[in-house]
């Protein structure tokens, strides 16, 4: 009897949106425990034990998953390979990465990462009984025996009796009667999208079937590289975004001769919403699934389950609630399948009529980007202008700051990630990112602080704020466009920042050259923003390490405790002296924002901390009269400047956009609304009046580049939505 080696492969991929708010795009399904104990992901490695079955023995795991969730698939499978997709293509790409990964002599088993299987032993059988025909050349896949008229399933028809049968056609979803005419002919199963192949069987099919997917997996594994971090191998954006977004159901087995299946009965769900984690769920008398916090009254039949706030349910019969820190859902178990839609119009902008959330999309592409996409360009000496007039001309005479290069290639990345006149965006990020690449580059590595506009160096000192903001752009670009030269700049970036400006304590971060005595929250707080940006563009666990450490220092340094404030600088190294200190109410907001980015993308609990910096900004930062951000107040509330420039406008916009609990209800389109006839209104289309005094006078006499950074973070959301 032959013993056939089988390489398992489990994919990653979706986001799980009708399990939503427990399952989102940042952690999807299959990281999301279905009863508490093991992850979806790390139930479906664990299933894979064949000690006991003789005709089959499983190598090591792999896992084939998207970059941006790199450190959560090393958290969930410790020891596994790991092929991380920087971009999402669907399975075909997805299984042609894996033939490529395998020996040329093992089965390659693919898995979905998130799906329920109550008998593990018939599942191995099932597999055991397959791996003949797979080592005999046939695509095996597995159908998954029907106890009812399913119309939320693909199914698959096969003709003749025996554990291995030939596969006669894959057909979509089917309405009501003709799911129950299946389930009555007794040959269609469900298609559980598991498959059992040789890797040159599927490879062949591959190059017949779907040759541009199998030429692009290739050479993106070709021009992989290694995250030392995390040990993942991430493929070649550029290459791996040629491949087709195309299913492998599509791409091979609707067209392959060489398709078996293998009928099995397995207790298999693919947990594809609030019902059927409903079913899967232990009950109690009234057939209620109860998770977390929850007061039940009167109530049967339902699925209610907290990861945050008490849930208080009475006198209702068939319903989903979920909820976490940040969302509920509430809907009929009957209609479970079809949230979809609410999902999307919860993700919206919160609390930002459709016609502002218009505005704001049409002012950012039909004014604000066509003006700077005109003028940003220094097209006689090179380099981005650091303001315009009133009107919109551009002055670039003036001295060139480091921040501003980098803010500018950020901007129109992100405005092709929008949308935006792609090729346009992508002309102007190219000329910044040469830029960064000869004329800014210091000497002695990193880049300078200052030049003039010919180029020349003004201030050589090298700044951690601006090496923070080099990291963010070549991470925006290379996401936004697959450059590799954006790429091995934000690498080369983060590798100066830990090599040149990590304190030797090793609690966080400085400026050696700038301000060597300080210990600001600032850089800190940017470099936390650059480092999310990368890994969300590679699934660096280098960079999301780092960012771990600007966390921990706003945790341990930068909060203070008693008014709920960021402190901005400390004096003399870590040590805090005594208050009160100086602190902006647009960094509190600011901080509040990235730091739901990063308990998104970790877990870690910071919704205390986001909720206390808000409410500090709005308490003792805000003018009563306007309710516009004041610069700077001290932790006493003291105002230290009254004036208020628009940046700090933005970031309240932004964090009322992501906590929208923390006000009233409507007081992000109020605030909005008060910018548009302000701060939009008073210079030229496209253009912004940088600054008021508390009075409510205008204070700025030009417009400066650097604020088209923050004008991308506040608008994406509204202009995506």
């Amino acid at each position: 009897m032959n013993r056939h080696t089988i390489r398992p492969f489990i994919l990653c991929g979706g986001s799980g949106t009708r399990l939503w708010p427990l399952s989102s795009a940042v952690r999807p399904k299959p990281f999301f425990s279905l009863q508490g104990g093991p992850s979806m992901l790390a139930q479906t490695a664990s299933r894979l034990d064949t000690t006991a079955v003789e005709t089959v023995r499983m190598a090591p795991v792999a896992a084939i998953g998207s970059a941006r969730h790199g450190a959560l698939l090393r958290a969930h499978l410790p020891g596994a390979d790991l092929i991380l997709e920087p971009v999402a293509r669907d399975s075909a790409p997805a299984v042609a990465l894996a033939a490529l990964s395998a020996e040329p002599g093992d089965l390659v088993l693919i898995l979905p990462a998130d799906h329920y299987i109550a008998q593990p032993d018939a599942f191995l059988e099932a597999i055991s009984a397959g791996a003949d025909a797979a080592a005999g050349g046939q695509i095996v896949t597995f159908g998954i025996t029907a106890d009812h008229p399913a119309t939320g399933y693909g199914y698959i028809r096969a003709s003749g009796k025996g554990p291995v049968r030939k596969v006669q056609a894959f057909v979509e979803k089917p309405d009501l009667e003709t799911a129950k005419a299946y389930l009555a002919s007794g040959e269609y199963f469900w298609n559980g999208g598991i498959f059992l192949f040789k890797a040159p069987v599927m490879l062949g099919e591959l190059q017949r079937h779907a040759p541009g997917v199998l030429a692009a997996a290739r050479h993106a594994l070709d021009h992989a590289r290694a995250d030392p971090a995390t040990g993942a191998k991430i493929v070649d954006r550029p290459a791996f975004a040629k491949a087709p977004a195309i299913s492998i159901d599509y791409a091979v087995m609707e067209k392959t001769e060489l398709a078996s299946v293998v009928p099995v009965s397995m207790g298999w769900s693919d947990v594809g919403d609030y019902a059927a984690l409903h079913g899967l769920s232990q009950h109690d008398a009234d057939a209620n699934a109860v998770f977390g916090p929850a007061a039940l009254d009167g109530v049967s039949g339902s699925y209610i389950r907290s990861d945050g706030p008490l849930i208080a349910v009475k006198g209702v019969k068939g319903l989903a609630i979920a909820a976490t820190r940040d969302a509920v859902i509430v809907t009929p178990l009957s209609e479970a399948a079809g949230i979809k839609s609410v999902v999307g119009a919860a993700q919206l902008a919160s609390g930002v009529p459709a016609e502002a959330r218009g505005w704001a999309h049409g002012w950012l592409t039909q004014d604000c980007l066509p003006l700077w996409a005109r003028t940003a360009w220094d097209e006689d000496k090179g380099g981005f202008v650091e303001s315009l007039t009133l009107d919109g001309i551009p002055l670039p005479d003036r001295e060139r700051r480091m921040r501003v290069i980098p803010r500018q290639i950020f901007a129109f990345s992100e405005a092709a990630i929008l949308g935006w006149e792609p090729e346009e965006a992508r002309r102007i990020a190219m000329l910044g990112l040469e830029y960064l690449d000869g004329p800014a580059r210091a000497p002695n590595g990193g880049w300078v602080h200052r030049l003039d506009r010919s180029g020349h160096h003004i201030d050589p000192r090298r700044g951690l704020y601006d090496h923070a903001f080099v990291i963010l752009a070549g991470a925006t670009a290379y996401q936004a466009f697959g450059e590799p030269r954006a790429l091995d700049l934000a690498l080369e970036a983060l590798t100066f920042v830990a090599d040149h400006m990590a304190d030797k304590s090793g609690m966080g971060f400085f400026d050696p050259e700038l301000a060597p005595e300080l210990r600001a929250a600032n850089p800190h707080m940017h470099l936390l923003e650059a480092c999310l940006a990368l890994d969300a563009a590679t699934g660096s666990g280098q960079a999301l390490a780092i960012a771990q450490i600007c966390v921990r220092r706003l945790e341990d340094s930068f909060f203070d405790a008693v008014s709920g404030a960021v402190i901005e600088e400390l004096p003399g190294g870590w040590t805090r002296p005594a208050g009160p200190w100086r602190a902006e109410p647009g960094h509190c907001h600011e901080w509040a924002w990235l730091l739901a980015e990063y308990e998104a993308r970790t877990g870690h609990d910071l919704i205390s901390w986001r909720r206390r910096l808000i409410g500090f900004a709005d308490t003792s930062g805000q003018d009563r009269d306007s309710g516009f951000a004041f610069n700077g107040v001290d932790t006493d509330g003291a105002v230290l400047d009254g004036n208020r420039r628009l940046w700090p406008q933005l970031e309240m916009l932004r964090a009322r956009l992501r906590h929208p609990e923390t006000a009233t209800p409507g007081s992000a389109g109020d605030l909005l609304e008060r910018l548009r006839t302000s701060y939009f209104a008073d210079a030229c289309a496209g253009g912004w009046m940088d600054a008021y005094d508390r009075e409510g006078k205008p204070l700025a006499a030009d417009i400066p580049a650097s604020m088209l950074y923050h004008v991308m973070t506040a608008f994406g959301p509204l202009a995506s939505s």
